[in-house]
């Protein structure tokens, strides 16, 4: 499992994210990508994101989410 830290997914410019609050929500699928993992056990919300100039419904999960989410994998 490759190991995960915030703050450097907070500056990863390949990862969707927005910050709500002040808490930040990791795009699914970037992640998915990112780590190689099937995440598709993770809680999300869908939250509105612009990728790409345009304004998408994302899945979307927080840091801690997605920690829990592979532990249980």
């Amino acid at each position: 499992m490759k190991p995960l830290r915030e703050k450097l997914l907070i500056k990863d410019a390949t990862i969707n994210k927005v910050q709500f609050d002040t808490e930040w929500f990791f795009s699914l699928e970037d992640m998915a990508f990112y780590l190689k993992e099937d995440l598709s056990e993770v809680e999300f919300v869908h939250l509105p994101m612009r990728i790409n100039g345009e304004e998408e419904l994302v899945k979307c999960a927080t840091f801690e989410d997605i920690l829990r989410g592979r532990k249980e994998l």
